[in-house]
């Protein structure tokens, strides 16, 4: 497995990234993070994982109710994209990549797309 600072220095390099960070999506801390200072990233982080856990525990998004688990969730704002992709390890440790994606600059579906890669990598472990 690559490194998680390699791992995320590729994300880095997606057109259109402006920040990522990797994270306990149990405990909302920051694994490691790029293209932010450790006190954003610490508070994203735990905004990221909040919403995580929010959306895993909504009996609407509910794996038993659909047969499908999540793996991304993705929301937009005005200025960009927040892509969460969920990644359980060889560990079983739960971790989420955040991605921030600029609007105007990135490709929503080429990042998902390449983020894909990268989280096989992690996975393998």
């Amino acid at each position: 497995m690559p490194a998680m600072e390699d791992c995320l220095t590729l994300v880095m390099a997606i057109p259109g990234v402006r920040a990522a960070t990797l994270l306990d999506a149990a405990t909302g801390l920051a694994v490691a993070s790029a293209g932010m200072t450790a006190d954003e990233a610490a508070e994203r982080a735990a905004g990221a994982a909040d919403l995580v856990r929010m959306v895993l525990a909504e009996p609407a998004f509910a794996a038993a109710a659909t047969g499908d688990e999540i793996e991304e969730i993705t929301v937009t704002g005005a200025a960009g994209h927040h892509l969460l992709a969920l990644v359980t390890t060889a560990t079983d440790a739960r971790l989420c990549l955040h991605v921030v994606l600029d609007r105007s600059r990135g490709n929503v579906a080429l990042a998902r797309h390449r983020l894909r890669d990268v989280l096989r990598d992690l996975a393998a472990g």
